[in-house]
């Protein structure tokens, strides 16, 4: 079997993984969910606005930092969206440690 082939035997072995399915339904429930993609938004407006108002010397970026830190601990505080971020970082960390398992491989072969 060439390398190749065993990569693609890698990301199937994570494709047909628990871990994925769950990670991809639970996406699927966050991209549906209103109240969380909301608050994504409103985050990623108030984030705008506070890097432009930083750029312009206006300290009223303090008060949109405190806007933005608000919704964000709103955001962390609905459980879907823990249980995302927590099934995001599990796939993560696979995917990380599967890269690094390529890579010491390499290394160790050159």
């Amino acid at each position: 079997m060439n390398p190749k082939e065993k990569i693609e035997e890698l990301f199937t072995s994570i494709e047909s993984s628990e871990e994925y399915k769950s990670y991809l339904n639970i996406k699927e429930s966050i991209e549906n969910n209103e109240e969380i993609n909301s608050l994504v938004k409103m985050i990623k407006r108030l984030q705008q606005k506070s890097v432009r108002l930083e750029h312009e010397n206006n300290p009223e970026y303090k008060e949109v930092d405190k806007q933005i830190e608000e919704k964000v601990n709103k955001l962390n505080s609905i459980p879907l969206y823990k249980e995302y971020v927590s099934r995001m970082n599990k796939l993560n960390d696979t995917l990380s440690s599967s890269s690094k398992t390529i890579e010491n491989y390499i290394n160790n072969k050159i």
